[in-house]
């Protein structure tokens, strides 16, 4: 992994680097005689690891364990590092978009929707899609609201859709997989429509009731994305309890588990795992912190 992100941070060299924000840090000119002279003392590819990993502070949003209390919208807001950079201006009108109290009230309840048990409702109720801003502060948002790690969301982001709200897909012809009004494009001999919508690719089938706020609001797609991945690792998704096996139990706390469940609906079947490698690959290649970002 440490090898990952120098490659990661080499790609930007030959150029001036530029940051997300002022967390992530690349390889920048020294700035002072001292700064010059340590930067001449690093030997070999292995001091260059090490200058890189240090380099790079750790999130200051973290997984908390189940049963954490959760901070809420407003403590998340003033707590969350501000930047103005937007590496995906194309997300700026649905990030600035909040569902309405009418769509939040809509929403079917967790336990009936999903297989979830009752302690879901009482996650459900802090869903608000109530903050605006770039796509990297709306990840340190949701982060800091529902308790995990922002560089695990980052690094999901990137692997999902390359941290674009407008992408869609799993086209069809079957028009019942299908919002009423989705998104569709021609083909030979018919016309396809998509199933999928959003930064974390939320299937309309299975959340006909958040329909379109998880297509339209960035804010609302990754409130409702992560209180129901908060669900999953509180331990209280009562059908990954039936599909787990003997080898991998369902069980609270199993941040991975509830990524790859994410992605194919199953308990580290063969889907989950893959997904969870590929996340895992962007966790390590940081394609965020790069300026081509």
């Amino acid at each position: 992994m440490r090898r990952a992100v120098v490659a990661a941070a080499l790609a930007g060299l030959g150029a001036t680097a530029c940051t997300l924000d002022a967390r992530v840090a690349l390889l920048h000119e020294p700035r002072d005689a001292d700064a010059l002279d340590a930067a001449n003392t690093l030997d070999g590819a292995a001091d260059l690891v090490d200058a890189v990993d240090t380099a790079i502070p750790p999130p200051q949003f973290v997984t908390l364990p189940a049963g954490s209390t959760l901070p809420d919208d407003a403590t998340c807001a003033a707590r969350l590092r501000r930047t103005s950079l937007e590496p995906r201006p194309a997300n700026t009108t649905a990030n600035h978009v909040v569902p309405t109290a009418a769509q939040i009230a809509g929403l079917l309840p967790w336990n009936s929707e999903n297989a979830y048990d009752n302690h879901a409702l009482a996650l459900q109720a802090r869903l608000s899609g109530a903050f605006t801003g770039t796509t990297d502060e709306l990840l340190q948002w949701v982060a800091c609201k529902w308790g995990f790690n922002e560089d695990d969301i980052r690094a999901e982001a990137v692997q999902a859709s390359g941290w674009s709200q407008g992408l869609d897909g799993d086209w069809t012809t079957s028009t019942s997989l299908c919002p009423p009004d989705a998104d569709t494009r021609p083909t030979d001999g018919g016309v396809e429509c998509a199933e999928t919508y959003g930064m974390f690719q939320i299937v309309w089938q299975f959340h006909k009731s958040a329909w379109p706020m998880f297509r339209d609001s960035t804010p609302f797609h990754l409130d409702y994305i992560f209180g129901l991945r908060r669900v999953c690792f509180e331990g209280w998704d009562t059908s990954q309890a039936a599909r787990a096996t003997a080898g991998k139990p369902y069980t609270a706390n199993d941040e991975w588990g509830c990524v790859g469940a994410h992605f194919s609906g199953g308990w580290y079947d063969a889907g989950a795992n893959s997904y969870i490698t590929a996340v895992k690959g962007q966790l390590a290649g940081r394609a965020w912190t790069r300026p081509d970002f």
